[in-house]
């Protein structure tokens, strides 16, 4: 059996209308690399799970692998669970809802192996509540942990062994922060590549929901914990 290059982990939650484009994206845009994809239907309600299971059926030469979870577990914890399943040296999450084209998925694959992390950024065009979050957001952790990134939580790459060592509780959408400031603690190296995505209309993401702002403020409070700890550790 070919040795896996690259993980490809794509959570999705009542995505009937997207997921196959996302699949399809996939194959378009990873052409030179042996890769999986490992799909967690989280629970949903639709028809996202017969869908998935029809283009397993139709595209029998992909390594794709399906996991429906019996409840909402979150996109972290589900991100973290299936890193365990992969067998990448690479992995890459890849977000259900077809929001990147197989040509910016080319363009972000086709930087592997020139950092320990390959991170994703975009032109934000969503809507002004969205986009001032995430400003915010970005600024904050960058205040706290003295980085100066774009962006934390894109389609991005990592060295698969680093995320089996990242250890956090937070089911929420500030897993990749929490990640990503880990790892520049441990000073790994990085790359940023911008993005043009799919706009939608994003004012009635999943990200608006109070249990995941709140999951991403305790996200806050974590790195700012840890930060305080490694400079303490550091100086004194």
């Amino acid at each position: 059996m070919e040795k896996v290059t690259l993980s490809i982990f794509v959570p999705c939650f009542n995505e009937e209308k997207n997921i196959i484009n996302t699949l399809n994206n996939i194959k378009k845009g990873v052409l030179e690399i042996s890769y999986e994809i490992l799909i967690v239907d989280d629970a949903s309600k639709d028809n996202t799970y017969e869908m998935l299971k029809n283009f397993e059926k139709n595209n029998p030469d992909l390594n794709i692998s399906i996991i429906r979870n019996d409840k909402n577990k979150g996109i972290g914890l589900n991100f973290r669970e299936t890193a365990f399943k992969a067998k990448g040296k690479y992995y890459m999450y890849l977000g259900g809802d077809d929001s990147l084209s197989s040509t910016e998925i080319k363009k972000t694959v086709d930087n592997i192996g020139k950092a320990d992390m390959v991170l994703v950024y975009f032109m934000d065009k969503r809507g002004f509540l969205r986009r001032f979050l995430s400003i915010m957001f970005t600024n904050i952790i960058n205040l706290i942990t003295l980085n100066n990134l774009k962006y934390y939580n894109g389609s991005n790459i990592h060295l698969l062994e680093n995320v089996k060592l990242f250890s956090s509780s937070v089911a929420g959408f500030g897993y990749q922060a929490e990640l990503i400031t880990s790892q520049r603690r441990n000073k790994k190296t990085y790359i940023e590549i911008e993005v043009q995505p799919y706009i939608k209309d994003m004012e009635k993401s999943e990200a608006l929901k109070i249990h995941n702002v709140l999951s991403v403020l305790r996200s806050m409070v974590v790195i700012f914990v840890k930060q305080i700890i490694h400079f303490t550790k550091k100086f004194f």
